[in-house]
Parts: structure tokens; sequence; C-alpha cells
């Protein structure tokens, strides 16, 4: 399987399901699961859409730093935020501790799944499809280019994806 000392990093856009499959896989592998934004969170003592108030620009520093700290950890596994992607030092140093993950997600599939989540400050001042749309063209070439591995979420449920990404990491 995977070595002790190494990590796995699952990114992606928003709603293609890192934090749920990254715990279910995480617990399969019995590893440590953090998920960035509650670390965050957690970091802060506020929630992620109070921080966006005072810019995207500090969330993204913040969210920086919190993932710099989490990834000199051994064994865990990451669920990183849409945009930490974006952070040139993320791409420089998320590759050197540990394999990445890209949740691959359309944008049909991410406007099912948004109902629930109604608190992403992203999606607040514009129509969701168009933000999604945005965000694919600006973020979906990083993440395959720093990815190992890409995985498809569209219609597909969590055991069969966890299970996928067990067999490519044990190749």
């Amino acid at each position: 399987m995977i070595s002790k000392n190494r990590n796995i990093f699952l990114v992606g856009p928003m709603f293609s399901g890192k934090t749920t499959i990254g715990f279910y896989l995480a617990k399969k592998l019995n590893m440590l699961f953090f998920d960035s934004d509650y670390e965050i969170q957690n970091f802060t003592k506020t929630s992620i859409s109070k921080i966006f108030i005072n810019g995207e620009n500090i969330f993204r520093k913040i969210e920086e730093n919190v993932i710099l700290n989490l990834i000199e950890r051994n064994n865990i596994l990451l669920s990183t935020g849409g945009g930490s992607i974006e952070s040139k030092i993320l791409l420089k140093y998320l590759p050197l501790y540990g394999k990445i993950i890209y949740l691959k997600t359309s944008i049909e599939s991410q406007l099912l799944r948004i109902n629930s989540y109604v608190n992403r400050p992203l999606l607040k001042f514009n129509s969701p499809k168009i933000i999604l749309e945005y965000l694919s063209i600006r973020r979906n070439y990083l993440y395959e280019t720093i990815s190992d591995f890409v995985i498809s979420t569209d219609k597909r449920n969590i055991n069969d994806i966890v299970n996928n990404i067990i067999e490519l990491i044990s190749l």
C-alpha cells in the first residue's frame, strides 16, 4: 500500500466530494484525516465566511499556512480547499510531501450537490453556474498538472471511488 511516511492530498473543485471521500479513504487506509477548511476554522476560531469578509487574499494566506503546517506530518490524508491550488507555494510543496489525487467533477454534478451548501462565500455574489464555470476555467488545468491521479466522481458512489483510489495508489 502506501508507505507510512507518505501522505495523500485530495484536490478538486468545491462539491467534488473531497471531504466525504477523504474521510472514508483515510479510514480504510488507517490514516489521519484532515479537512483544510475545518482546520482553518479551528485555527482562526471563526467561520470561512467571516474570514472572507476581510478578503479572499487574507483567507488564501491563512489557508496556505495551515496546509503547509499539515503536510509536514506523516500518514495524513488532507482534503484541500478548491482554491488552494492557486498558491504557487502549495503547487511547489504538495508534490514533495505526498500523492495528489484530483477528484474531477462536472459543473452539472457540482450544481446538483450545491443545494446543501448555501454558505459558500464564492457563490454569494453571482449565479452559481457562472462562478463554477469561471473557477473551472481558472483551476482545472492546475488540478490536472499537479495531480498524480485523476478520478472522476460523476455518477459514482463513494465506495467505488475509494476502492478505485486504493487500487491506483497501490500500483
